[in-house]
């Protein structure tokens, strides 16, 4: 694993690279965003097994003002768009996976630059409450108060300092995996150190409650309509007892495109590339062997 940093219009943004044992030819590289509170770690699990199994690099990268992208300016799902679509451009067109508010961040990319992302995979993403659908509602309204920044910026940072680094990770640890004993430690304990290290950014708390309330903004009102204009062949893996993105939301947004394929976990939560990585790198490699590969070689 390598780690380097990129210039996206003046925010310094941190990647982790895994190169493939043995390089495909023609393998398109892969591109991994975290989700809301996350980093690249959330990705260290499956990185190496991605790149050796579809033969690419793979890149995993910091949004701003996450893990060690440090930033002053606004932390929205507008600059998060940007990060990623300024390391694709430097990278070339990608297959892009995205967890929770990653898997948002790349469909608002795929929306906008079709030409940047041949295959999408959306991993437990955030996606828009379906009509008349009342699953997880009061977690939903505790997400919406992070639309006022102002005001849950020094609840989130009183909260962190109250807690320590060690009970915050556990905290989302717990609510993230299924099942605790899942939990690998040595993750666990490089958590505990980003999480040490992030208590002296002053623009931690700032950058999670920006970021939740622009994704609960775009949730509500522009995802529907960027779903409907992704173009790339499109993965959605889903954990059945996600408590974050209920089930319900990633089948009604599976069912808006019947072309794309859908995966769920039964036994899985909110981030299947941590609970279950070797289960996790084959199911997306099974899909771009037969859904990506096989009709680029057809064609």
């Amino acid at each position: 694993m390598h780690e380097r940093w990129f210039d996206a219009d003046g925010r310094w943004i941190y990647t982790t690279e895994w190169e493939p044992s043995d390089a495909r030819p023609g393998s398109l590289p892969v591109v991994l965003v975290h989700g809301l509170g996350a980093s690249t770690v959330s990705w260290e699990l499956v990185g190496q097994g991605l790149a050796d199994r579809l033969g690419a690099r793979v890149t995993a990268l910091d949004l701003p003002g996450f893990g060690r992208s440090r930033t002053n300016a606004p932390a929205t799902m507008a600059s998060h768009r940007d990060a990623v679509t300024t390391l694709l451009r430097a990278h070339g067109p990608a297959l892009v996976m995205g967890n929770s508010m990653g898997g948002a961040t790349a469909v608002g990319v795929a929306a906008r630059h079709p030409d940047l992302i041949r295959a999408l995979v959306l991993v437990n993403a955030a996606f828009p409450r379906p009509g008349v659908n009342f699953d997880q509602l009061a977690r939903t309204a505790r997400y919406a108060a992070l639309t006022l920044p102002a005001v849950a910026a020094p609840i989130v940072r009183a909260r962190v300092q109250r807690l320590g680094p060690e009970r915050v990770v556990d905290t989302t640890l717990g609510l993230v995996f299924a099942e605790q004993d899942r939990i690998d430690p040595d993750l666990r304990d490089r958590l505990v150190a980003l999480a040490t290290e992030r208590r002296a950014y002053p623009e931690a708390a700032r950058s999670y409650t920006e970021s939740g309330g622009s994704l609960f903004r775009y949730l509500t009102a522009g995802m529907k309509a960027d779903l409907d204009a992704v173009r790339a062949p499109t993965l959605v893996l889903h954990g059945r007892r996600d408590r974050l993105v209920p089930v319900s939301f990633a089948r009604a947004a599976a069912a808006r495109r019947a072309e794309w394929r859908y995966v769920e976990l039964a036994d899985c939560g909110h981030t299947p590339q941590l609970e279950f990585p070797e289960r996790f790198v084959d199911v997306v490699t099974r899909w771009v062997d037969r859904d990506v590969r096989a009709p680029a070689a057809r064609a």
